[in-house]
């Protein structure tokens, strides 16, 4: 059977519930619709293009309010990975930047920045020259993301979302339309999302945390769907957040 609708008691089930400062009344049983949690992780990747045809100058390119230094129009990739990696919200091996010179680059977070949806880089070619109206743009080709049970299991903490057409729970996403834009509380228990065949399971019980205090620094995931947001906050007042 790939179904599981039980809800979830014994201890060794309960996983790591550090975040949980306290619990106030019972917590509420639901049933998740595995299928709308992601299993694995994804790196950001975002490319950076060059336009125009330039034959000079350079260009630079901004991460979370950090801006590199000029960077060469026909700059060899390990030459742009340096410039962000010189900044000091991006760390040595948070990086990779491949493609030819002059581009267009291809960067892939990893590292500190790996598996979490990262800030867009922007980009200014003002100091490019030459050719026919220069410039540089930054896309989003994979946006970067928490894989929910890599290890087989939804962790406790996961913020989720009832899904208006059945009733079932999914991840919590600001973003959504099915209705998991509106937060409905923390999966109180790990959650068993792979089998020991192998197999993955369809729909799987829990509690759900919906009134207590937390510790929001601790909740497994920290950006993304599945994670708690200032939205999320006013959806469900009677959960206390702490630093």
């Amino acid at each position: 059977m790939s179904t599981d609708i039980g809800l979830v008691t014994t201890d060794y089930q309960v996983g790591n519930r550090r975040w949980m400062r306290d619990v106030i009344g019972e917590t509420p049983n639901v049933t998740l619709d595995i299928a709308l949690f992601t299993q694995g992780n994804a790196n950001e990747v975002q490319t950076v293009t060059i336009t125009g045809g330039p034959t000079g100058g350079t260009f630079t390119l901004t991460y979370a309010g950090q801006t590199t230094a000029g960077i060469a129009y026909n700059a060899a990739a390990s030459a742009v990975q340096s410039a962000l990696v010189a900044l000091s919200n991006i760390g040595t091996g948070d990086v990779t930047v491949t493609g030819s010179s002059g581009g267009p680059y291809t960067v892939t977070f990893s590292g500190a920045l790996g598996n979490q949806n990262v800030a867009q880089m922007t980009a200014s070619g003002a100091s490019l020259t030459g050719g026919t109206t220069p410039g540089v743009s930054v896309a989003t080709s994979t946006s970067g993301a928490a894989g929910h049970y890599p290890n087989g299991f939804i962790p406790s903490g996961t913020a989720i979302g009832r899904v208006t057409a059945t009733g079932l729970f999914g991840p919590y996403d600001n973003s959504a339309s099915d209705g998991r834009e509106t937060f409905y509380g923390l999966t109180f228990a790990d959650v068993t999302a792979v089998r020991a065949n192998g197999s993955i399971a369809t729909y799987v019980g829990t509690g759900a945390f919906v009134r207590g205090g937390v510790n929001q620094s601790k909740l497994p995931f920290q950006s993304g769907p599945g994670s708690v947001d200032a939205n999320a906050k006013t959806d469900v007042p009677t959960i206390r957040y702490e630093a």
